[in-house]
């Protein structure tokens, strides 16, 4: 039974290369030109032997062989990286994932022959070169005699053949020259990912530290709430005590407390209160005939004004709340949730809670929206077309926030906005991000069948793509 391997490399000379001399060892061959097409590939054919390019946009090899391995169906499969990179490190991380081996794509057939007999995919075949053939035939020529003639055709057959190898020769170096170039930029870009991964660990230790900081915040905040929420306690206390006793005064004070009725002594001081909060009552000094105004005029006038503020204070926040509760913002698929673009948003929220003299948490909940992505020439992420099957996309996900942790929801500019936090600090004011898993919809997706359109899951994934904020407000002054 004639074995089947599968190439997978987004390298077109590579795989052509591969496939050829697979090939003269007897195998049928089928190429894929990326990962998510191999894992495509998998779901209705089980070849023989798997060879897997490392490098290659979107889905890399690694994370293909772990993909492959983890299903039952296909784990048995052996797999082999065909890659320009080596050493023992690289080894074994392709080992501990379920590769067989590596193969260097600038294998001889030779090598590539035995490795595969080690794997029992092919059994030894004898090696016999057309070089070698036509020797044969010329001295089986020679031997029977044959003519001057039919010598001279046969060196003509055997220049012949010698300058096709020449030419199958120099398209082999031609390949391998693109594939080492190829090799190269590689290099570079697993250089700048280095970077990129070290600077984004910077990021995150520094993320840490700011929210420690702003937990050590809101402990420091919290214990001055409840000094304040004592202060309070205590001022109504001593205002409702100085009540009672303006009450009695004012009460002793009438012309002839006793011959006044029951009914007079009770409605007295609620009139006198009335009057009070109008501010248009005088006492009578029975000494000397004149009317002076009460000491406590400038008590009652300060304890309403301070009544009306808080009432004020109370329409102003209420507002506020219903203005930011649910508060949509949306972003594009290609942009983290909060940067740059978002800080007029996050400004204009702040300011208005400032202004309400809001008191409390803000809480800025990201989501991200999974989208049907297709890659360009330049290996850039785009919008697929609306008018393709779902089935079509090249890529579903979103790659710029590609989990759901809080670094990846945020630029680096976005989090020294954040730490510059003095003002609202001193307002009461805590701004809080919360990045929620796209597990939860806030718009459900489309049924990935063939009918589904592109346009149709787009628009899904762009209403599940936004921020939405998220107020708790203090308990005191509402």
């Amino acid at each position: 039974m004639v074995k089947r391997a599968l190439v997978v490399d987004d390298s077109k000379s590579a795989r052509f290369a591969l496939k050829r001399m697979l090939k003269t060892l007897k195998l049928e061959v089928d190429t894929v030109e990326s990962a998510a097409d191999a894992i495509s590939y998998l779901q209705d054919h089980l070849p023989d032997v798997i060879f897997m390019d490392h490098m290659m946009p979107g889905m890399d090899g690694f994370e293909a062989v772990k993909r492959i391995k983890d299903n039952p169906q296909t784990a048995i499969i052996p797999i082999m990286m065909y890659t320009s990179k080596g050493g023992d490190v690289y080894l074994s991380q392709a080992r501990a994932l379920g590769a067989v081996g590596i193969i260097r794509k600038t294998i001889a057939p030779v090598e590539l022959q035995s490795s595969l007999q080690e794997l029992g995919i092919i059994d030894e075949i004898p090696h016999e070169t057309t070089l070698e053939v036509d020797a044969a035939s010329e001295n089986v020529t020679h031997l029977n005699g044959a003519s001057a003639g039919d010598v001279k055709s046969a060196e003509v057959q055997k220049e012949n053949t010698i300058e096709f190898y020449i030419k199958d020769l120099h398209r082999l170096i031609d390949d391998q020259t693109i594939e080492l170039h190829r090799s190269m930029w590689l290099g570079i870009e697993s250089a700048s990912n280095e970077i990129f991964n070290r600077l984004n660990s910077d990021f995150e230790e520094k993320l840490e530290k700011l929210q420690a900081e702003s937990q050590e915040n809101k402990a420091a905040e919290f214990s001055l709430f409840n000094s304040r929420k004592l202060w309070l306690a205590f001022g109504l206390g001593l205002l409702l005590i100085i009540s009672v006793a303006l009450n009695i005064i004012l009460i002793s004070d009438s012309d002839d407390p006793k011959t006044q009725s029951v009914d007079d002594v009770i409605e007295q001081p609620l009139a006198i209160k009335e009057k009070l909060l109008s501010g248009g009552i005088k006492r009578t000094d029975t000494g000397t005939g004149t009317d002076t105004d009460t000491d406590t005029d400038t008590d009652t006038d300060t304890g309403t004004d301070n009544v009306v503020e808080e009432q004020s204070n109370q329409e102003l926040q209420q507002k506020f709340i219903q203005w930011a509760s649910n508060k949509i913002i949306e972003y594009p698929y290609d942009e983290v949730a909060l940067n740059d673009k978002r800080l007029p948003n996050i400004e204009e929220l702040i300011n208005k809670a400032v202004e309400a003299r809001f008191k409390g948490r803000i809480i800025l909940q990201t989501h991200a929206g999974n989208f049907c992505l297709n890659i360009d020439q330049m290996g850039n992420y785009k919008l697929a077309d609306n008018k393709l099957s779902i089935v079509n996309c090249e890529f579903i996900g979103n790659y710029i926030q590609p989990n759901d942790e809080s670094t990846s929801h945020q630029s680096l500019s976005f989090v020294n906005f954040l730490s510059d936090s003095e003002r609202l600090n001193q307002q009461g004011i805590a701004i809080e991000v919360q990045s929620m898993t796209r597990r939860i919809e806030l718009s459900q997706y489309p049924k990935r069948i063939p009918q589904t359109t592109v346009d149709k899951w787009n628009q899904a994934a762009q209403l599940n793509n936004r921020i939405t904020v998220m107020l708790e407000p203090d308990s005191v002054g509402l």
